[in-house]
């Protein structure tokens, strides 16, 4: 199950850019994910409530559709 995969990489990036700095709980994540992208969305956010770190433990996942082939984050909704 790949999900988990890019679940970290989604987490790594936010940690990276700042984006997590001062955060104790993470909401919601929005990603638009391509219809060819071979992500299965229950299993990637499975994988979002199943992270190691504790501020994801929660989070709900929403999808957005999008017929190109790609994963971006729109918005991040945080406490």
């Amino acid at each position: 199950m790949h999900e988990f995969s890019i679940a970290l990489e989604i987490l790594d990036t936010l940690e990276e850019n700042g984006y997590l700095d001062g955060v104790k709980k993470v909401n919601s994540v929005k990603l638009a994910i391509g219809k060819y992208s071979g992500i299965d969305k229950n299993y990637l956010e499975f994988a979002f409530q199943n992270l190691s770190d504790e501020r994801f433990k929660n989070v709900f996942t929403e999808f957005v559709p999008n017929d190109s082939d790609e994963i971006k984050i729109i918005e991040i909704t945080v406490d």
